[in-house]
């Protein structure tokens, strides 16, 4: 078999053809008309196959049939005019299959659609709720939540701290000197036993009170925290590990919730003491 032939016959099985209609639509071109047992030798179908091919392919109107007393010739319809007609089948097919289609996209879309709608109406926790574990994830939310205060900022400072490297802190301390420039009010609440244990911290308020932030000191706080705007809260948590070190951040961003933490803060702001 040629490469020329190949590709011809090819394109017959891509047109819609199956290989034996392919075959046998080849062979009634090269004459006038084959009976069924001529086809038969020229093609190498069985006898029981032959007869339901030809039967199909004059369904399909790419062959004719004709009875010359007790012989049946078969002769191939002239390939314009069977193409065309195989073309129009086809057509008719994926016409007939589209507007099935089209049809039950509609009932979906009925049926669907306000299944969805009605989703939109429940609020998810994990709209507002993320969980950190990660320390430089953590650092890129407090920088990110830093950079876009832009009224007041209030924070119970204490451990766990994610600013455990020179860079974390270094970057700490930029932003939140930005952040004072930009004339946004920050109170700070600090533990008594906190800077003692922790000498930068007393430095880092010196530093930042030059800028302009509020800082305080109480005997114990209840947890860490941070409020920006009164829209958004975060809460870094101790983990309950053996090496006590690491750290879950809870970042919330919800009004209501930012409000009630605001509440607590005055209320430990106005029993707190001035850092001498």
């Amino acid at each position: 078999m040629t490469k020329e032939y190949k590709d011809q016959f090819q394109k017959f099985i891509d047109f819609g053809l199956t290989e034996r209609e392919t075959k046998v639509y080849m062979i009634l071109l090269t004459k006038k008309s084959f009976t069924t047992s001529e086809l038969q030798n020229s093609v190498d179908i069985t006898r029981t196959k032959i007869y339901e091919i030809l039967q199909k392919m004059v369904a399909r109107g790419i062959c004719t049939e004709r009875i010359v007393g007790k012989l049946k010739y078969y002769e191939a319809v002239e390939p314009k005019l069977a193409f065309q007609r195989v073309f129009d089948k086809y057509r008719d097919e994926c016409q007939s299959e589209c507007d099935k289609r089209k049809k039950l996209k509609e009932e979906l879309i009925k049926v669907l659609n306000p299944v969805f709608d009605k989703s939109k109406d429940v609020v998810s926790p994990l709209d507002f709720i993320e969980i950190m574990k990660d320390k430089d994830q953590i650092q890129k939310k407090y920088i990110s939540c830093v950079k876009e205060t832009k009224n007041n900022f209030l924070t119970f400072n204490k451990g766990p701290y994610v600013c455990d490297t020179p860079g974390r802190l270094t970057e700490q301390i930029r932003e939140e000197t930005k952040l004072l420039k930009r004339g946004v009010l920050c109170r700070d609440i600090f533990e008594k036993e906190e800077l003692k244990e922790q000498d930068w911290l007393m430095n880092y308020i010196k530093t930042q009170s030059k800028f302009g932030q509020q800082s305080r000191i109480t005997g114990k706080l209840p947890i860490k925290m941070m409020v920006f705007d009164e829209k958004k809260v975060i809460l870094p948590l101790q983990q309950n590990s053996p090496e006590g070190n690491g750290i879950t951040l809870l970042y919330i961003q919800h009004h209501g919730l930012a409000l009630a933490c605001k509440s607590l803060f005055d209320s430990v702001w106005e029993k707190s003491q001035e850092i001498k």
